[in-house]
């Protein structure tokens, strides 16, 4: 009988589903057509060793630590062997991984435990991807993080250093359990560091995790916000913002925009981030400068042909192109969470400028165009320029819809609005385009936690029902003299509404 390729998906996040998988042999009647509780598969050997088969191939995860981490490939790490709750890998004694007396860093064993430790709690996991190491086929995965670490020392290590971590069989049930109901996981983990059978050093290090879901509950209250989605959250704005900042570098003959405004935007923190993104996904640098300069394009266009005018920045981040490219005849609403909109006004000074305003907004659970109709300040019957950039590749069909709902009946209330936003094609969601350098790239973005979940077939089409006319669809290569496939598949979209 064939293996059970894809046990995992039997399990949904709700505890009950039945299986259609192709993948699986429907003959098996343990599996097929079969509605399991999720605490019956969750204490399931063969559940078990199916999930770390199909997660925990050693080849691929190796290499992906070694990206995601560049000392462990300097020091030549390596995950050795991995069952349920239990993992063990090999820090060599070589000249990268030992100090002055040729004996193991004490610092390159803690963190050889660290990643041993972590690795054992995210078996425990099942069928969840940790963000950084794993690619995540949607916006589902887990965040891990060390919370607190001790160590032992023993012995000199001068051989290579072996770690195994255990974790307790009685303890798995409650650990599974609570992360499947999205609560906080905090474990201390016990992991053991030998020289051949001589214990060398122990160590008890404890992680926090939780998965994305439980992450991104009270996002919208800023003083119940998780500390971990806070930080992501910020992170992602300084990050484009460091791509923006990598654009300054270049000559200005060569620039495509000036943005003074991008290296403090960014910090060292967004710089690095940048320099690592592009070291992973070297046209990522490229399409945030094209959408950056079409969209500026636009927005000078849309200035020039209406008096005055509203702009609608849909989760605004740290953009500084209101501040930096002298269009003055607007209002500009600035929509995002709380958290990013009080760091807006920390950087910017909005005391000198009395058109620009911030609108707290969660869009998976506020509609864009009721917010603003409740917004005092906001004039419906100023024409309106709608720009999404950045967003709709990250969202879900029913949050995608919602926007565009309301994108449409903004517009409504004026000939001359429009509605800007940037989009992948389908066939990168779906993996069809047979161009390694789009799955490489897919595969980074997902790995990296930043996972595109939706696409245009055809945007004319699929926004035609919701009352948009496309009068612009132009690729990100618009603007680069590169005839890499890749940029054909991330274009602009500018729409009006149906007449």
């Amino acid at each position: 009988m064939k293996a059970l390729q894809n046990f995992s998906n039997v399990v949904n996040r709700n505890g009950v589903t039945v299986n259609n998988d192709k993948d699986i042999d429907i003959s098996d009647k343990r599996v097929a057509n079969l509605s399991f509780n999720k605490n019956f598969l969750f204490q399931s050997s063969e559940y078990l060793e199916e999930d770390i088969k199909r997660r925990f191939n050693l080849d691929e995860l190796n290499i992906s630590f070694r990206e995601s981490v560049p000392v462990l490939e300097f020091v030549d790490w390596k995950i050795t062997h991995v069952a349920p709750g239990f993992v063990e890998t090999v820090l060599p004694i070589n000249p990268n991984s030992s100090n002055q007396h040729i004996t193991h860093q004490a610092a390159l064993m803690l963190l050889s435990a660290d990643y041993t430790g972590g690795l054992a709690l995210s078996t425990l996991f099942h069928g969840t991807p940790i963000v950084g190491f794993w690619t995540m086929k949607d916006s589902y995965g887990a965040y891990m993080w060390g919370a607190k670490a001790g160590i032992k020392w023993h012995y000199p290590s001068f051989g290579d250093l072996v770690c195994r971590a255990k974790i307790d069989k009685k303890n798995w049930h409650h650990i599974s359990k609570r992360f499947e109901d999205h609560k906080v996981v905090v474990v201390t983990v016990k992991i053991e560091m030998f020289n051949q059978d001589k214990l060398v050093a122990e160590s008890d290090f404890t992680y926090w995790a939780q998965d994305t879901t439980g992450i991104m509950k009270n996002a919208f209250d800023e003083s119940k916000i998780n500390i971990l989605y806070e930080y992501k959250t910020k992170a992602t704005a300084r990050l484009i913002a460091g791509l923006r900042a990598l654009e300054q570098e270049k000559a200005p003959r060569d620039r495509m925009f000036d943005d003074p405004y991008a290296f403090m935007l960014a910090g060292k923190h967004g710089i690095t981030l940048a320099k690592r993104f592009c070291g992973i996904i070297p046209q990522i640098q490229n399409m945030v400068s094209a959408r950056t300069k079409h969209l500026d394009d636009v927005v000078r266009d849309f200035s020039q042909k209406n008096k005055m005018f509203n702009v609608i920045n849909i989760g605004s981040g740290y953009d500084s192109r209101f501040w930096r490219i002298g269009v003055e005849n607007c209002f500009v609403y600035d929509m995002d969470l709380p958290v990013v909109l009080n760091e807006r006004k920390r950087i910017f000074d909005f005391g000198a400028k009395d058109n620009f305003y911030t609108v707290p907004i969660d869009l998976r659970d506020h509609l864009i165009d009721e917010v603003l109709l409740n917004f005092e300040a906001f004039n419906s019957e100023l024409p309106s320029l709608i720009i999404w950039e950045g967003g709709s590749m990250y969202f879900d069909d029913d949050c995608i819809s919602s926007i565009l709902k309301s994108a449409s009946k903004i517009l409504a209330k004026s000939s001359t609005s429009r509605f800007w936003f940037d989009y992948v094609s389908k066939d990168i969601i779906e993996n069809l385009t047979g161009l390694k350098e789009i799955e490489d790239f897919m595969r980074n973005m997902s790995k990296m936690g930043e996972p595109f979940v939706n696409g245009f077939a055809k945007v004319s089409e699929d926004i035609k029902v919701f009352g948009l006319e496309c009068i612009v669809d132009d690729h990100s290569g618009v603007f680069l003299d590169n005839q890499d496939m890749i940029y054909d598949h991330y274009r602009f979209c500018l729409a009006k509404k149906c007449e």
